[in-house]
């Protein structure tokens, strides 16, 4: 589902024009290494705790969206307070050039967290690309968004083939289940091209707290699953 939605994306990104292609391939073949070690570690420690995981996922997907709630705050400050635009040459501009050259090498430890994380639990890791490509390289949300979603394609695209052959034999034997993923991820990447064509008509500042909002939303629900499972289990 996660492989489909980012295809979904990083094509619509394209037609905008609003992904950088040569970096987002460079970080996705560096992410193959920490997904091929999130996959073997996985594969020695999630059996027999499974219940570590219940409802784990979405405390990480609620910090996401609180992350993109924050930058939408800091856009509007940063505006509301901004003299003006700073002169070439200056101490202040010497001083952001020199940051940002250190904080572009920290997009590899951001890559590599997530691509782990992506490894390890086979869950997406879209949003945390893309939160990093903003803090570190400055992207703005619809490129930084664009370019995290070719990485999360190719990503997820290896991941999946590497979780395919960790699946038991009995899984997918009942014929409901092998109709139901393909009709879900159809599903997915149908709303993937509603909520693009929304994204796309909005501000910067507008997706930012509209993306922030609807990942925290996501997040609490997937948390909130473990107490109901809890709950039918009573």
């Amino acid at each position: 589902m996660d492989c489909g939605n980012a295809l979904v994306m990083t094509v619509v990104a394209a037609r905008y024009r609003q992904i950088d292609i040569r970096r987002g391939l460079l970080l996705a073949v560096f992410a193959l290494i920490w997904i091929a070690g999130g996959l073997a570690f996985g594969k020695a420690f999630i059996p027999g705790n499974e219940n570590f995981f219940r409802g784990s996922a979405g405390i990480m997907t609620v910090i996401i969206g609180i992350s993109f709630i924050i930058k939408g705050i800091k856009n509007k400050t940063a505006r509301s307070s901004n003299p003006g635009p700073v002169k070439e040459g200056s101490q202040t501009d010497a001083a952001n050039k020199t940051d940002r050259g250190f904080r572009r090498y920290l997009i590899y430890a951001g890559v590599a967290l997530m691509a782990f994380h992506i490894g390890f639990l086979g869950i997406g890791g879209g949003m945390g690309y893309a939160i990093f490509l903003m803090m570190f390289l400055s992207y703005p949300v619809l490129k930084a968004t664009g370019t995290a979603m070719l990485i999360t394609f190719c990503s997820t695209l290896v991941a999946a083939g590497g979780m395919f052959f960790l699946i038991p034999e009995n899984a997918f034997v009942e014929t409901d289940v092998q109709l139901l993923i393909p009709m879900m991820v159809g599903l997915s990447m149908i709303g993937t091209v509603v909520g693009a064509k929304i994204a796309y008509s909005l501000t910067e500042r507008q997706i930012n707290f509209l993306i922030g909002s609807v990942v925290i939303f996501a997040g609490i629900l997937a948390s909130a699953q473990k107490y109901i499972i809890q709950l039918m289990a009573s």
